[in-house]
């Protein structure tokens, strides 16, 4: 489509793959992060290894550990300051310091700002005031170098890092600065082992993004530009977000992670509280991959044998030793 071409080079100069997600095996086992649900979105406790199954590739493994991991958390919060959240810092300071707040002390925060480049606020800690003071110091920027600031904060603040680790970016998914390519980052995640939730505001902007009157002119512009029969596919903005929230939602849900989506500004809190929560009721599985594979980029699936109403699960490997 030549209308979507030219408007995703308008708006970012960041790319984004089509590959699927994947990541290299160094040890001698897959660790598979599980979080279960119920109906009502609470987190399911008390499930057993014989409540699931699991299979590299379709074909069935044994599960070889099983636990509901309550370890220590390393947590690092990495949020988007760029010139689009201008007029939300307060309730984002808010929102952090809520989630900040449902951690114990046993766990570890870390703050990072970014827009351009990325900033550290707060080291690790364990001090709700400490935390409070960084998150004080939020300022906007002007570009979003998305994919930079998440390659830079994994491989430096995570290198001497031990035991569970999880990244939380708020984000509105419009990377315009960054160089790295967005299929570099998922290796990167996993080489860490870190668990990657993402509170994306690509809803809260769409509309802003719809009324700006230089997006509307390059509307009217790439409609008076379409072929007969190219209009079957719809608005060119949602279709702008919908690839850049299938991006997001790769990213993450691969890592054991997963992406939320508030469209309305108060739902921020209750996002951050609820990442919280499932952090602290997470379950991982691992198992031996096989000793050779001819397919390189393999896939895994996890099913649970009680009635829960949703399953997030790590979905991909790189075979490899």
């Amino acid at each position: 489509m030549r209308w979507l071409a030219a408007f995703l080079l308008f708006l970012t100069a960041a790319p984004v793959s089509a590959q699927s997600p994947s990541f290299r095996v160094d040890a001698k086992y897959v660790k598979v992060p599980v979080s279960v649900f119920d109906e009502q979105g609470g987190a399911v406790t008390g499930l057993t290894r014989k409540d699931f199954l699991l299979y590299d590739e379709g074909i069935r493994r044994p599960i070889e550990n099983f636990l509901l991991d309550r370890a220590p958390l390393h947590v690092l919060l990495l949020l988007d300051t760029s010139g689009s959240l201008r007029e939300e810092l307060d309730e984002i300071r808010r929102a952090a310091l809520r989630f900040a707040g449902a951690f114990s002390r046993e766990d570890r925060i870390s703050v990072i700002a970014f827009a351009d480049e990325a900033e550290i606020l707060a080291d690790w800690t364990n001090r709700f005031k400490r935390l409070k003071k960084a998150l004080n110091k939020l300022e906007p920027g002007y570009r979003t170098a998305l994919y930079d600031s998440l390659n830079q904060v994994v491989r430096e603040r995570f290198r001497r890092v031990g035991g569970r680790k999880a990244i939380i970016l708020l984000t509105d998914g419009l990377d315009n600065e960054s160089a790295t390519p967005f299929d570099e980052l998922l290796p990167t995640l996993i080489e860490f082992d870190i668990t990657l939730y993402i509170i994306s505001r690509t809803r809260l902007v769409q509309p802003k993004v719809r009324d700006s009157a230089r997006v509307e002119f390059l509307n009217q512009v790439m409609k008076d530009l379409l072929e007969e029969g190219d209009e079957d596919d719809g608005d060119f903005v949602d279709v702008y977000f919908r690839e850049k929230e299938s991006s997001l939602t790769r990213l993450s849900e691969s890592t054991g992670g997963r992406v939320l989506f508030p469209e309305y500004l108060e739902e921020l809190q209750s996002s951050y509280v609820q990442v919280a929560r499932e952090l602290k009721a997470q379950y991982v599985l691992t198992f031996n991959p096989p000793g050779e594979s001819k397919v390189a980029f393999r896939s895994i699936r996890v099913e649970c044998l009680r009635d829960v109403g949703r399953l997030h699960f790590r979905r991909q490997y790189h075979w490899g030793r």
